[in-house]
């Protein structure tokens, strides 16, 4: 944009004093030349100067211990964000299903003595560590008492393994709870901090530098200047302050899990990790890749004790009694096919969900449901009927969900922005091409043809926005607006301004899905119509305001276009097709339904059982 603005002011100070009317209008040309070299003076003072001094202010704000803040403000952010995202997970109330692990096979993991060779085992399989023991087997939520905490730094990695709906990934979400929970205020306990790693890429870039992005993204706040700014999500890496929990290794690309270990080993050395995947897809991983010197456990299916206890927590009078029978049920036919089925949370949690009022006694109809899939994909359907009582609503909302998990493949993070990739962008080049040529074509003759050729480079160079990016808009507090008032005016007061408005809050909450979108679309508005108007004024000034306006828009597509305003375009155009819908109405609605759930910025689908459900339904018309 600024090299834009140069060159069209370099322009038009040529054609004023060059130009048929230079000798009838030098005065006013100077003063026009005069203005301009003030608009350029800031932006050269905001575009060269600021990020200088923001860089040597970043560096001492780090040096003075503003680490430190951002590591208790990611501490309680953290905690708070995934407190409630357990809760809508519904993992915390009712309470858990009681769920086990054991020390892994060994086709893929080391015997526990070898963990820390230099102590000696004891019986029992169990090796003595630093704050307890090491054992082989236990109960999820006390991972952190039973082997967490056991393993010191440089041997504090931890693989959980589990089958679809085994629970794993609930594991470790109660895992970062309890850490954070008994974490003291000021104590070098690392932060967990949550990374999906389908998003993750390891051949394109580096885990840090991976990490550092998520981090910024999804904690706006930690870019603040009093935390240090956009460098201290490295910093915070680099010293070990943070632990990194990397949830789903089978979500990655197969051709790339072996590679992905290979770059966790090497760059998270020295750092605490806790890492989930299915085992067939760790087992494959390992052949390319190791994670050294990592503890490797198993989730185990819940046992009949406990998935009894499970549904009958909480119930009474005939709810009881209709949840009694299931449980002796499960207790006198072991091999049936419903008692192979409520094995896990996530099916014992279904059907606790979905049989609320009616009978659960269906489950033992073996007619209907045969086998353990077909009794799994009956509760995924009763959970969209719970969902989504209303048929229409329904209906419309399995059609959409049903195209994005079929078009999602195996990747688990639904990012919205990823739509754009899924739908044809020619209408939205057209749309942006129509808009650039419009202000042109108006003027008539050859206008018209000018306006045309416009057009076509506006759909030609628009839609090249991959990903959103925050944008940050703040008022100004009675302090901060006393004290610019009182430093007095001139050009280092609007880089003042402009340091005021990029800098976030520093009690910014954890970002959302929908957070982004708005962000990204207020950038695309606020940066996209400033571009068109200065340099359409601009434009004005050297020939006509017309083809000024049009100029401006195509010159501010890079700066104005963003995914957030493609994706409006798109609804737009399908509206006037009438397919009509509004992806982020409808992706939070599914949040709040219990179809989806929150990562940071990402959604996801409550499980993978049923995206993978929803990917065979019929695609919409």
């Amino acid at each position: 944009m600024i090299v834009v603005v140069v060159a069209a002011g370099l322009a038009g100070v040529v054609w004023m004093f060059t130009g048929r009317v230079a000798g009838d209008a030098a005065i006013g040309n100077a003063q026009v030349v005069g203005a301009l070299a003030g608009v350029l003076a800031v932006l050269v003072a905001v575009v060269v100067l600021w990020p200088r001094g923001f860089r040597r202010v970043n560096a001492q704000q780090t040096e003075n211990g503003h680490a430190e803040v951002a590591v208790e403000y990611l501490a309680n952010e953290t905690l708070r964000y995934w407190r409630r995202e357990a809760k809508d997970r519904r993992i915390t109330n009712p309470s858990p299903a009681s769920v086990r692990w054991a020390w892994g096979s060994p086709d893929f993991a080391v015997p526990a003595a070898e963990l820390q060779p230099d102590l000696p085992a004891v019986s029992g399989g169990l090796v003595l560590g630093s704050t307890g023991k090491v054992l082989t087997a236990g109960v999820v939520t006390e991972l952190r008492q039973q082997l967490y905490e056991c393993l010191d730094v440089t041997r504090g990695r931890i693989v959980v393994l589990g089958g679809p709906g085994a629970g794993k990934t609930s594991a470790m979400l109660l895992l970062l709870i309890d850490i954070l929970e008994h974490r003291q205020a000021g104590s070098r306990v690392p932060i967990p901090v949550w990374l999906s790693l389908g998003g993750w890429n390891p051949d394109s870039i580096s885990l840090e530098d991976w990490a550092a992005e998520t981090l910024i993204r999804d904690y706006p706040a930690l870019s603040a200047s009093v935390h240090g700014g956009r460098a201290i999500a490295k910093e915070l890496i680099r010293t070990g302050k943070v632990a990194l929990f990397l949830d789903g290794l089978d979500e990655m690309a197969p051709a790339i899990q072996g590679r992905a270990l290979q770059k966790v080993d090497r760059d998270a050395a020295g750092l605490k990790v806790v890492l989930t995947s299915r085992p067939r897809e760790y087992h494959a991983a390992i052949r390319d890749g190791r994670l050294y010197g990592a503890a490797v456990v198993e989730v185990l299916p819940v046992d009949v004790d406990d998935a009894a206890a499970f549904l009958l927590a909480e119930q009474f009078g005939e709810r009881r009694m209709a949840w009694q029978y299931v449980t002796d049920q499960l207790r006198d036919h072991p091999d049936s096919v419903a008692a192979r089925t409520l094995r896990t949370p996530l099916a014992l949690s279904l059907a606790r969900e979905t049989y609320t009022r009616a009978d659960p006694a269906e489950l033992f109809d073996t007619r209907a449901y045969p086998s353990p899939d077909t009794l799994l994909q009956h509760l995924l359907a009763r959970s969209l009927i719970l969902a989504y009582p209303d048929p229409a609503e329904r209906a419309r909302a399995t059609r959409w969900l049903s195209w994005m998990a079929r078009n999602m493949g195996a990747r688990r993070d639904l990012l919205w922005w990823d739509i754009l990739a899924w739908v044809p962008s020619w209408p939205t080049r057209l749309v942006f091409g129509l808009v650039a040529a419009l202000p042109v074509c108006l003027t008539g003759g050859r206008g018209v043809l000018l306006g045309l050729v416009i057009g076509f480079v506006a759909a030609v160079v628009s839609g090249f926005e991959l990903g959103p990016r925050t944008f940050v808009l703040r008022w100004l507090t009675y302090r901060e607006l006393r004290d610019l008032l009182v430093s007095g005016v001139g050009p280092e007061r609007a880089v003042e301004l402009a340091a005021f408005w990029a800098n976030p809050s520093a009690t910014a909450r954890a970002g959302s899905p929908l957070e982004l979108y708005q962000s990204d679309l207020r950038r695309s508005l606020v940066l996209g119509l400033g571009t068109v108007l200065v340099l359409g004024l601009i434009g004005g000034l050297m020939a006509d305001l017309a083809v000024g306006l049009a100029l401006g828009f195509v010159a501010g597509l890079p700066s104005g276009l963003g995914p957030a305003l493609q994706l409006t375009v798109v609804q737009m155009t399908w509206w006037s097709r009438g397919r009509g819908v509004r992806f982020l109405p409808l992706l939070n609605t599914a949040v709040h339904r219990q179809v989806l759930r929150q990562a940071g910025a990402a959604y996801q689908f409550r499980h993978a059982c049923l995206q993978d459900y929803l990917a065979t339904l019929d695609q919409p018309k």
